[in-house]
């Protein structure tokens, strides 16, 4: 007992000691003047920001797949090799360009497939430093050979900063 006291005793005085430090110190200002609710309310609104642009990305993204338009899609997403994923359904592409030309192009030059309305919303949304998630419903009405049809899916985005702009990395649709 008394060798456990004796290993246990510096550790709690050091705990102790650098506790009474940090109280000391965390008033209401930091080193530099500022004051710990500024920084805190600074960070929340570059987060409430971020959170925001990643969603008007997110609506772009949609509009696009709404209006076919391959060409103008491509500025939301990662392009190099294998960066960008999709699962969606039963299948998944490895690679933007797998999407684009293995999905996507097949699917807007298919004349029996038109989409009415394809928008994403509902999103909930984390920002954290250069990373974002999203998931978010997937409301969509479409004709196909004459039938018009209109269901809500489910989606999930993942998100990375470069240099200052949102792409997407991945995303999963079910």
């Amino acid at each position: 007992m008394k060798n456990i006291s004796k290993k246990l005793a510096l550790p709690l005085a050091l705990g102790l000691l650098v506790a009474s430090c940090s109280a000391q110190q965390s008033g209401d200002q930091i080193n530099d003047g500022s004051s710990r609710e500024s920084l805190t309310q600074k960070v929340s609104v570059n987060l409430s920001q971020e959170k925001q642009n990643v969603e008007a990305l997110l609506t772009n993204y949609s509009s696009l797949i709404n209006a076919k338009d391959l060409a103008a899609m491509e500025a939301f997403v990662l392009l190099d090799g294998t960066d960008f994923t999709i699962f969606e359904g039963k299948g998944n592409n490895i690679g933007w360009t797998d999407y684009r030309d293995n999905h996507l192009a097949p699917e807007f030059a298919n004349q029996d497939l038109v989409f009415t309305k394809y928008e994403f919303k509902d999103y909930r949304t984390n920002v954290s430093g250069d990373l974002a998630s999203a998931t978010f419903a997937i409301d969509m009405a479409y004709n196909y050979k004459g039938k018009n049809s209109s269901m809500t899916r489910n989606g999930t985005a993942i998100l990375k900063n470069i240099n200052g702009v949102w792409k997407i990395a991945h995303l999963h649709t079910s």
